[in-house]
């Protein structure tokens, strides 16, 4: 093997090395997710739930390419071969969160529909209410996160940790 080839993946592998000391970080490959210490550690002392925080990331993996996760910041970088590095930073203090939504219970779970792909009708024959209650909703949804459709409020809901799918067929977080 090349000399300068040899430098570089011993470049790479140190690099590796000092970002595992140091900075929180998951690799997700294949269904498979992987920690160091520092992010397990971070996770645990938020009181997230592992399984469902993971889940969420790999929905916003699809899409995204930062989160935010109360006062987490997170950086998602596609590798090839389908792997992704997930980077965790906490955020300082009034710099950097995403701003808290204060949505109700109700927007919430429609909010949460909406992400599962749900139509109007499905979200109100789910929640037990009216298409129109549900379009009330959506319309409050959209005024609080500052958008005008589904799209986007997809994407801002995911992108801030509004929605974390649950499992077990749980759909509350």
């Amino acid at each position: 093997m090349d000399r300068t080839i040899d430098a570089r993946i011993k470049a790479s592998i140190e690099a590796f090395e000092k970002l595992q000391k140091r900075s929180p970080f998951i690799f997700i490959h294949d269904g498979n997710y992987w920690l160091n210490p520092h992010a397990r550690k971070l996770i645990s002392r938020k009181a997230i739930p592992l399984d469902d925080f993971i889940e969420w990331l790999r929905m916003g993996v699809a899409h995204l390419k930062n989160l935010s996760y109360d006062d987490l910041i997170i950086n998602i970088m596609q590798l090839p071969g389908g792997a992704v590095m997930v980077f965790l930073k906490q955020a300082d203090k009034g710099a950097g969160a995403c701003p808290r939504v204060d949505l109700t219970i109700k927007e919430r779970e429609v909010l949460r529909f909406v992400i599962r792909g749900f139509s109007n009708k499905k979200i109100a024959e789910s929640m037990k209410i009216s298409p129109q209650t549900v379009n009330a909703h959506l319309d409050h949804v959209y005024q609080k996160l500052g958008c005008s459709n589904r799209a986007a409020a997809v994407a801002i809901g995911l992108k801030n940790g509004l929605f974390i799918p649950r499992r077990g067929g749980n759909t509350h977080s």
